[in-house]
């Protein structure tokens, strides 16, 4: 069933939440079952920031396009990583941040296909073609498209570099005879790996590994009463004993092979 969020339904329209599979995909057909005319907006992911799993957005925005709605895709973690092109993926929006590839924080970017109606941000000024009043960030503006620019110049070289350590640590931790299970698609963002470990806890994982020098996230938020497991967890439908042991790890073109080999001997050292 779908879901539906019930504090935007107050604000006019109801909203749902498509469900998706076990490696965090949205499929086609759940779409082409739930859409209909009176569908204005379909808004998914390009790539899960938390799983990495790639969507196939061309073909769901061609569905969407069937009804007469709008398209737009969150590409936060895709641009600058793996090839976007907005007329093959036939979408109407999309977004991006600069961060997300080497440029500064704070900055973004909407595309908006020609003749997709938009309302304005804010009124009283004609920046931005007269969707956002206000003075322009001219130096993260340049900033942003100096760092796309060049992450887009390397971003084949990064992909081969990520897959490299991508693939010593899972041979690493395998050799280890470390137990432990990749969530996601088999289609994922390079760099991006969502590991869990039975029987363990992540945010054990996340405190002893950052005594080691080592940076990773985790699929749980923790307060002094409870641990909350991460939504994108929920959804794939993944064991909550898992999900409490899942950790995240974002690998970026600076990371080496010794990276690598520092996190599966620092796991051995904890998990062992």
């Amino acid at each position: 069933m779908l879901r539906p969020c019930a504090d935007i339904e107050r604000m006019g329209y109801p909203v749902f939440y498509l469900p998706v599979d076990h490696t965090g995909t949205v499929n086609v057909g759940t779409l082409s079952e739930y859409i209909n005319s009176d569908t204005r907006l379909v808004s998914i992911m390009t790539a899960n920031n938390e799983i990495g799993s790639i969507q196939d957005i061309s073909a769901l925005a061609a569905i969407a396009h069937s009804c007469g709605a709008i398209f737009h895709t969150d590409a936060v973690q895709a641009v600058g990583h793996i090839e976007i092109d907005v007329n093959s993926l036939g979408v109407d929006m999309l977004s991006a941040s600069a961060h997300k590839f080497n440029g500064p924080k704070g900055i973004g970017f909407l595309y908006v296909r020609i003749g997709t109606p938009l309302m304005p941000y804010a009124r009283g000024g004609g920046q931005e073609h007269n969707m956002r009043a206000g003075t322009e960030n001219v130096a993260s503006i340049v900033g942003m498209a100096t760092a796309l620019k060049k992450n887009v110049a390397a971003m084949k070289d990064t992909a081969s570099h990520l897959a490299l350590l991508e693939n010593r640590l899972l041979v690493g931790l395998s050799n280890a005879n470390i137990r432990f299970l990749r969530n996601g698609s088999g289609m994922h963002i390079p760099g991006i790996l969502s590991l869990s470990f039975p029987g363990y806890s992540g945010e054990a994982l996340l405190h002893r590994l950052d005594l080691m020098g080592i940076c990773v996230s985790t699929g749980s938020a923790c307060n002094s009463q409870k641990t909350q497991i991460s939504h994108v967890l929920q959804a794939i439908g993944l064991n909550p004993e898992l999900a409490k042991g899942t950790i995240r790890l974002s690998f970026g073109r600076n990371n080496s092979e010794s990276d690598v080999d520092k996190i599966v001997e620092s796991l051995q050292q904890i998990l062992g």
